[in-house]
């Protein structure tokens, strides 16, 4: 267990019986923690996992973050940094879909006050951005599914994504303009697949050296997983969309993930490379 979750759990616990300060100044002394360590990260690929299908990912000086779902009222398990704290970070923040658990508007709304970070997110997403959390037209980069572009040397392949839905069948207002992004940084390549089911899109990908997938029931859930990885084989595989929001019979099939019985399916090589990281903690890429 890495040093922010710890200190999460003890001053929580300490928090339960009475005996020190609110839960908010709890999220408080492990933010500092947290963004003081992104700050310090100067060398080399490192990710950090802050719920869900949130990532922020630094190589050398760039920070890019995926699908931030840091201010919302509907987690279970607090942000261990804060938007406010990450704005002057954060170089980029991609979006997958317009959902808000994937594209949370306060958060966005945060790091279009406080901070300079570009935006990508499909034109699914856009008329949002613009209406309803005010990103400026020059902060936002529309990415349209097989079409790559780079933003400086951050070189990014919009991937396709179907949306699934409860009963392990494709999203009924499923958006065929939501995607998943390969993106290759400081060397390395990382997907974050967002929502989808299985696609050849993604099976059809080389060469991924990281890779950020949801195994619940709307999206690749336990088989669909695991095909999924013996394809790509990558390097660094890193289980999300679980432990994050408040789970009831209504959500579950998206609030529940099952990590574990992925992990139990892998060859003992893979699941070396398996990872299931604490909510802040950090993970270098060599």
């Amino acid at each position: 267990m890495n040093q922010n979750r710890r200190l999460f759990l003890r001053n929580a616990l300490i928090c339960s019986l009475g005996f020190a300060a609110p839960i908010s100044q709890v999220r408080s002394s492990i933010s500092n923690s947290l963004v003081d360590e992104i700050r310090s990260h100067k060398k080399g690929i490192a990710v950090w996992w802050v719920g869900h299908n949130g990532w922020l990912i630094k190589s050398g000086n760039t920070l890019i973050g995926t699908d931030l779902p840091l201010e919302t009222k509907e987690r279970e398990t607090p942000s261990p940094i804060s938007a406010i704290e990450l704005a002057e970070e954060l170089d980029i923040s991609f979006v997958t879909h317009e959902h808000s658990d994937h594209f949370e508007r306060e958060t966005s709304r945060i790091l279009t006050e406080h901070g300079n970070c570009l935006f990508v997110m499909p034109a699914s997403c856009s008329e949002a951005a613009r209406m309803e959390v005010n990103i400026p037209e020059s902060r936002i980069r529309v990415a349209e599914p097989r079409k790559p572009f780079d933003i400086g040397e951050v070189h990014i392949e919009p991937v396709r994504a179907i949306h699934g839905n409860s009963n392990y069948a494709v999203y009924y207002k499923a958006n065929l303009e939501d995607c998943g992004y390969l993106i290759t940084i400081g060397g390395k390549r990382f997907l974050q697949m967002g929502d989808s089911v299985l696609l050849e899109d993604q099976l059809f990908l080389k060469d991924v050296d990281v890779l950020f997938f949801s195994p619940t029931e709307h999206n690749t859930y336990i088989d669909q997983s695991v095909i999924l990885i013996n394809t790509l084989e990558p390097e660094y595989i890193f289980p999300q969309h679980r432990n994050t929001f408040k789970v009831n019979p209504e959500n579950r099939f998206w609030t529940s993930a099952y990590p574990y019985e992925v992990k139990l399916r892998l060859s003992k090589s893979l699941q070396k490379r398996y990872h299931l990281l604490d909510m802040g903690e950090k993970k270098m890429i060599l």
